[in-house]
């Protein structure tokens, strides 16, 4: 073979596998319907973020905005479920600021009911059910009949669980009508908890072997059959039958530990230490009662890393494209100003009348303006890189992003130091104690101390929440 022949063979295989690296917008989204699937029913949700940290890029590598958009959501979907309502937000937000670009009311119909089982995951239940009327809104404008049957049904389930949690229940057997059409297993079991609550044992095991039918006959995540055989550790505590029980919580417990949901872990352990406490099994009571207490701590003091996935440095990505797409944009537009201010004073000197005079000048100003105006603007990504690294900038950045948050705060106590309502600032953002005092370089003992004042200063019950009520002050 001649070197002419090898060269272009060479070229050949080169060409081949620069395709080879670019996904179509087909092949995003098969990844992203059906591997998305078949990731869920596994609950494989560390496999569903990797997987789709990998097509954002492939996407934006192509310009394909609807994959991008998709795969923040299906991130920010499987965060919520892995307890990191942080990152949830982060990703939600990225993808809220593509949708302003980008119209498709399936996407931003998801986008918006996302928020709302963040909201609900964080005990904000009024929020939640007004983010799921909005997604409710926008649904009837999806025209996929399938795509916007499912989403008014999860719509209705989420409500219904919402007004539940309100204890609104005419509002419950309302949405639990219309979710009846297409039911989940667990509708059925909290239909099953609520009559166990009344002491009506049949009924209760009723509707939990109904939750059981549907994992025979529909394709249930595998979170579904966790939930059904916890279920059935419930039910047969109720009939004291609680060695059947422990069987049931167990199994349960192996679903949900493999899978890491945390908070279906926690309500397992506690299920397994009262089964134990029935047994007289002091010595096993204590131990579930144990893990129990540790995770519950855990979980309240958002110390999740969430099994090593490269969050932060996938992020910084996103936002360093993003602070090039800006910069770019800026220098357009100082471009087009550098050349409408060519123009009008071109124009100017052959005109020479102050009328025309003052309106090219008022028109530089104006170009001027939005220039300044698009550098100054700081994305809500850009305020929270500021935070964790304690930047002394921090606080004035966070007022132009948030710009309602010093007045609401002030309506409380207009006394608040400076010191106080940035540490207000870090708890609405979502920072534990943990993470404020790295970000501060300060004790842990020291912003629990400033916690405490701070509940004083804001004449918060001890029942009260401090990172609920201002999540919740600031946004009602």
């Amino acid at each position: 073979m001649n070197f002419r022949n090898t060269l272009f063979l060479v070229s050949i295989l080169s060409i081949s596998l620069l395709k080879s690296q670019k996904y179509t917008h087909l092949q995003i989204d098969i990844l992203q319907n059906e591997g998305y699937e078949k990731l869920i029913k596994k609950g494989d949700y560390k496999g569903i973020i990797l997987q789709e940290m990998k097509l954002v890029k492939r996407a934006k590598a192509i310009r394909y905005d609807r994959g991008e958009i998709k795969g923040y959501l299906n991130i920010a979907a499987s965060l919520r479920i892995m307890n990191d309502n942080k990152n949830s937000f982060r990703f939600l937000e990225i993808a809220d600021n593509k949708l302003k670009k980008f119209h498709d009311d399936e996407l931003k119909s998801r986008l918006v009911f996302l928020y709302g089982t963040n909201y609900y995951s964080l005990g904000l239940h009024k929020e939640a059910i007004r983010s799921f009327d909005e997604s409710f809104q926008i649904s009837y404008h999806i025209r996929a009949p399938e795509i916007k049957e499912k989403a008014i049904y999860d719509i209705y389930d989420w409500k219904r669980s919402s007004f539940e949690n309100l204890n609104i229940m005419d509002s419950v057997y309302f949405y639990e009508r219309k979710s009846l059409r297409f039911p989940k297993p667990m509708l059925f079991i909290t239909i099953a908890r609520r009559h166990l609550r009344n002491g009506d044992i049949d009924s209760a095991d009723y509707y939990v072997r109904k939750a059981n039918d549907l994992l025979l006959t529909k394709k249930v995540p595998i979170e579904g059959k966790a939930n059904v055989l916890r279920a059935f550790g419930e039910l047969f505590i109720a009939k004291k039958e609680y060695k059947k029980a422990l069987v049931f919580l167990f199994e349960s417990l192996k679903i949900t530990q493999k899978s890491g949901f945390k908070k279906r872990n926690l309500e397992t352990y506690k299920l397994i230490s009262n089964s134990y406490r029935y047994l007289h099994n002091t010595e096993k009571e204590n131990e579930y009662l144990l893990k129990y207490v540790h995770l519950n701590d855990s979980l309240t003091l958002v110390e999740r890393k969430i099994l090593n996935i490269p969050i932060s440095k996938f992020l910084d990505d996103q936002i360093e494209d993003d602070r090039k797409s800006t910069e770019r944009l800026y220098y357009f537009i100082v471009f087009l100003s550098l050349s409408a201010s060519f123009f009008i004073f071109f124009f100017y000197k052959r005109s020479n009348t102050i009328k025309k005079h003052s309106a090219a000048k008022l028109l530089l100003e104006k170009r001027y303006n939005e220039a300044l105006q698009l550098k100054v603007n700081k994305s809500f990504s850009e305020v929270l890189n500021m935070a964790k690294s304690g930047h002394p900038q921090f606080w004035t950045h966070f007022q132009e992003a948030y710009p309602g948050f010093l007045g609401k705060m002030l309506e409380v106590n207009a006394n608040l130091k400076v010191s106080e309502l940035t540490y207000c600032a870090y708890i609405y953002l979502g920072f534990s104690t943990k993470e404020i005092a790295e970000a501060t370089f300060k004790a842990v003992k020291t912003i629990e101390n400033n916690r405490y004042n701070l509940r004083k200063r804001l004449n918060l019950s001890p029942k009260q929440d401090l990172a609920i009520w201002i999540r919740s002050f600031i946004n009602n």
